[in-house]
């Protein structure tokens, strides 16, 4: 019978030390320089391998469960570049959130971030290049979240 692995990662909070924008791109994005740096108020991500498809649970009805979060974005996109076929499974993932939703703090960055890191190590390894080039897909701020400080 296989043991049941279960992982807890936090997902520091952010806050911005300096933004300054200097013109607009092509894609109608701003380029902007900015300074983060990761606080202690944070989500608690559990995962958990177990039977059945990718399922994420909160206990906050205002959160997405579904392909909109970035928690599963996370999960396609890693699921994905480790040349798995189809959508994730044999994962769920419990989302304690604390940090406040649209807040500009991250928590939604942070969390896919996250959810990149204990993917990686549930679904046996991935280079941190790869979760660094995953994260850039999934938003401009999640690589940060990866490794978080200033």
């Amino acid at each position: 019978m296989k043991k049941t692995l279960r992982l807890t990662v936090r997902a520091h909070a952010k806050v911005n030390l300096d933004l300054r924008i200097f013109g607009t791109r092509p894609d109608g994005y701003h380029e902007l320089r900015t300074v983060f740096q990761s606080i202690d108020l944070h989500d608690t991500l559990t995962c958990t391998d177990r039977p059945g498809p990718f399922m994420l649970k909160t206990r906050s009805a205002a959160i997405p469960t579904d392909h909109s979060n970035l928690v599963w974005k996370a999960a396609a996109a890693l699921w994905k570049a480790l040349g798995r076929g189809g959508d994730p499974t044999d994962t769920l993932v419990t989302l304690e959130k604390a940090i406040p939703t649209e807040a500009g703090l991250g928590g939604g960055s942070s969390d896919a971030a996250a959810a990149l890191l204990g993917f990686a190590r549930l679904w046996g390894g991935a280079p941190v290049t790869l979760l660094r080039e995953v994260a850039s897909g999934i938003g401009a701020d999640v690589p940060f979240f990866l490794s978080g400080g200033t």
